[in-house]
């Protein structure tokens, strides 16, 4: 069993500061310092084909990061996080279905648009799909991907 002093949570942590870059340094204070909230959600997301014939996913995506004190009380702080971004092949039911891209994009505060080329068409994409994020409304984060002329991104070649 060892002998005393025995480790603690702060030994594991100073561990783990210790054996992460510098690039997930923020990303460890958010779980472990602080009491941390992603609001991550998809709004749209649109498909239009290549002239390759692959399929370029236009994903309208919102990020929000909220930090609570002591007492609860949340405030506002800037997001600037890389967030899972997910496009998949139809499922069965509500599922995902097989990826068809898995990868992490840099999210920041507000509305932006993440482009991304798949090579089949898809059926559902979205930010943060698999819930890695500490995120109260869960069920926004993916969306159904929406099909033909009206709904294609202009696509970029």
């Amino acid at each position: 069993m060892g002998v005393p002093p025995y480790p603690t949570s702060l030994d594991l942590y100073a561990e783990l500061r210790a054996a992460t870059p510098a690039s997930h340094q923020a990303l460890l204070s958010d779980l472990f310092e602080h009491v941390t909230l992603w609001e991550v959600r998809a709004e749209r997301a649109r498909v239009g084909r290549t002239a390759a014939g692959q399929y370029q996913v236009a994903i309208d995506v919102v990020g929000r990061k909220t930090r609570a004190d002591g007492e609860g009380k949340e405030a506002e702080v800037p997001m600037d996080d890389f967030v899972e971004i997910g496009v998949f092949a139809p499922g069965e039911g509500e599922g995902l279905g097989a990826p068809l891209y898995l990868k992490r994009h840099r999210i920041r505060s507000g509305a932006q648009t993440i482009r991304v080329t798949v090579p089949r068409e898809p059926a559902r994409a979205g930010a943060d799909p698999h819930n890695k994020l500490i995120d109260r409304k869960r069920d926004d984060n993916v969306v159904d991907v929406e099909t033909g002329a009206a709904a294609a991104p202009r696509v970029r070649t």
